[in-house]
């Protein structure tokens, strides 16, 4: 048998049993923005991809043996190339350091804080 090439369809079929409403299908492509996932023919969407090939098919027609042409993506040009050095960010980076403590905090063993003060 021959392979549907019908949206959603997939079965195997023969050209003497093809019938009328022989095949169910979806006429439209599918949909994937974000997370969400759904057909064009269909306004459902959904997040969950075995969600998203269970839905129910809203076509019947013929056997489809034709496979659609693939579909094009669309080039993307530019009129000039541009260096390298006019890619990057427009302004002078800066860095500040925080300035250092002037004296360091003494502990002991203890977790406790020690000053010039303390009778230890």
């Amino acid at each position: 048998g021959l392979a549907g090439y019908s949206w959603g369809c997939g079965q195997r079929f023969d050209h003497e049993t093809n019938s009328d409403d022989a095949c169910t299908y979806h006429p439209g492509v599918p949909v994937f923005h974000d997370a969400l996932k759904g057909w064009s023919c269909y306004k459902r969407r959904t997040t969950d991809f075995s969600d998203f090939l269970s839905i129910v098919r809203c076509t019947k027609g013929r056997h489809n043996s034709e496979k659609p042409p693939e579909r094009v993506k669309p080039e993307v040009k530019t009129t000039e190339k541009k260096e390298i050095s006019e890619l990057k960010p427009k302004f002078q980076e800066h860095i500040i350091q925080a300035p250092k403590p002037v004296e360091a905090i003494k502990r002991c063993c203890y977790g406790n804080y020690l000053s010039s003060s303390s009778n230890n």
